[in-house]
C-alpha cells in the first residue's frame, strides 16, 4: 500500500475510533435528566476468575471487614468497619488505611498504614458514655456501659475541595435489653458522612443542615443526615458533579442525588422515582417517593461506570449467599440487567462485603479487583476477575 494510502486509512481510523471513545464518554456521563436507555446493557460473560490471597494489613490486625475504596490522585484510600487488633489487645469500629500502589495484579499491600479510628465522637456523645460508665449497673442505669460506633460504608473522593467523603452509620451497642443501644453489635441510630481533609488528616463529621434534627439517645444529632428507616449509606458514586448514594435498602436499594458540593445540606438531596414514558429519570424531594434501583448485597455493593462494557456495574455479595454477583446498568438509576455470577468465595461459612476497587481497574474496566470479608479466617480476600467485552 503506497504511503499517502496508509497514512488516509490511519486517519480514518483515528476519527473512527475517537468517535467511539466520545460516544461511550457520552453514554457513561449523560445527565440523569436526559432521556436514558430502554433496556439495560448486555451482560457481559466472565471469562476468568483468580485468587490472588489476603490483602496485606499491619501486623497489629487480626480481622477487618467491609474494606472499601476509592482513587485520590495517585492515592487509593481505604475504610473499614470492626476492626480487631493484637499486641495490646484492642478494637476499633472503624479504621482507615491508604497505599500509592496502584497495581494490583500482585496482590494489595496496606501494611504501610497504622490502624486508627477515623470517625470520633461528638462532645455530646462522649458525655454520653461518661454519664452511663464508671460504677453503674444495669439493675439502676438501662444504658450503663453503652457505648457508640461508626461503620464506614462507601467512600467517593472531592479532590475539588480537597477531601474523601465517608458515608456512615451511626450505632449504639452494649446498653441494657430493650433499650436503642442493647446488643453486643449494637442498633442504628441513623446515618451521616464524614469528610477526611487529605492536606491535614483531620476529620469532621458532617452538619446536615435539615430542620428537623434526627433523634439520638444522647439528644438530637445535627450530624445524622437520616434515620434508620432512610439509611443513604449502601454505595455511592460521582458523576457530572453530582453524587449518587443508595441506601434504604431491603431486597433492593433506593438512590439519591445531590450537587457534591452541597452534600451537606439535607434540602439538596433529590430521590429518584422511576422513569418517564420517554426515559427521562424522575427526581423527587420526598424521601418517600422513592421506588426501587440495584439488588442489595450484605454489608453494601459498589456502584461504577465501566468503558468496556459501556454501562456501569453493581457489584455486591447477597444476604446468606457465598457467590459475588453483579448487574449491568444503562445509568445510576438504571435500567439495571438480571444479576449474574461473578465467583464463589471461599471458606466455610457465610461470607459478606463483597466490593469493587475500581480504581485499580485495568483494560477499560474489563479487569476488575474485588474483595470480600472471608468469615472463619478474618482475611479480606482479593479476586481477579477479567470481563468478555
Amino acid at each position: 500500500m503506497p504511503a499517502a494510502d496508509r497514512r488516509l486509512v490511519a486517519a480514518v481510523l483515528a476519527v473512527v475510533l475517537g468517535a467511539t471513545l466520545i460516544v461511550v464518554a457520552i453514554e457513561l456521563r449523560r445527565p440523569e435528566g436526559a432521556p436514558g436507555p430502554a433496556e439495560a446493557p448486555p451482560v457481559p460473560a466472565v471469562r476468568s476468575v483468580v485468587e490472588l490471597g489476603p490483602i496485606e494489613q499491619d501486623v497489629r490486625v487480626t480481622a477487618r471487614d467491609n474494606g472499601q475504596s476509592t482513587a485520590y490522585g495517585d492515592h487509593s484510600v481505604w475504610v473499614f468497619g470492626d476492626t480487631v487488633l493484637r499486641g495490646p489487645e484492642g478494637f476499633l469500629s472503624n479504621s482507615t488505611a491508604s497505599t500509592t500502589d496502584r497495581r494490583a495484579a500482585d496482590g494489595i499491600d496496606l501494611s504501610g498504614s497504622r490502624p486508627a479510628a477515623v470517625i470520633t465522637h461528638t462532645p455530646a456523645e462522649s458525655a454520653f458514655e461518661l454519664a452511663h460508665g464508671g460504677d453503674c449497673t444495669p439493675a439502676s442505669d438501662l444504658y450503663c456501659g453503652a457505648r457508640f460506633a461508626f461503620w464506614p460504608g462507601p467512600v467517593i473522593a472531592d479532590p475539588r475541595r480537597g477531601r474523601v467523603l465517608i458515608f456512615y452509620v451511626k450505632l449504639c451497642r452494649n446498653g441494657g435489653e430493650g433499650t436503642p443501644c442493647s446488643g453486643t453489635y449494637g442498633r442504628p441510630l441513623g446515618t451521616g458522612i464524614a469528610a477526611l481533609d487529605m492536606r491535614t488528616g483531620r476529620v469532621t463529621r458532617l452538619d446536615a443542615s435539615r430542620p428537623d434534627l434526627v433523634p439520638s439517645v444522647e439528644g438530637p444529632d445535627p450530624t445524622m443526615f437520616f434515620p434508620p428507616s432512610d439509611a443513604y449509606n449502601t454505595a455511592a458514586l460521582v458523576a457530572g458533579g453530582d453524587a449518587y448514594v443508595y441506601g434504604a435498602c431491603t431486597e433492593r436499594c433506593h438512590l439519591a442525588r445531590v450537587p457534591l458540593d452541597r452534600i451537606g445540606d439535607r434540602s439538596r438531596w433529590r430521590f429518584y422515582s422511576g422513569h418517564d414514558a420517554d426515559g427521562r429519570a424522575r427526581w423527587s424531594a420526598d424521601v418517600g417517593a422513592a421506588v426501587d434501583t440495584v439488588v442489595a448485597g450484605a454489608a453494601g455493593n459498589t456502584v461504577f461506570p465501566v468503558r468496556g462494557v459501556r454501562g456501569w456495574l453493581n457489584v455486591y455479595l447477597p444476604y446468606g449467599d457465598n457467590v459475588v454477583r453483579a448487574q449491568v446498568g444503562g445509568s445510576p438509576s438504571g435500567p439495571w440487567s438480571p444479576s449474574f455470577p461473578l465467583f464463589t468465595t471461599r471458606g466455610a461459612d457465610i461470607n459478606y462485603a463483597g466490593f469493587g476497587h475500581p480504581e485499580y481497574a485495568e483494560r477499560d474496566g474489563l479487569v476488575q479487583y474485588l474483595t470480600y470479608f472471608q468469615a472463619d479466617t478474618g482475611d479480606l480476600r482479593l479476586v481477579k476477575v477479567t470481563l468478555e467485552s
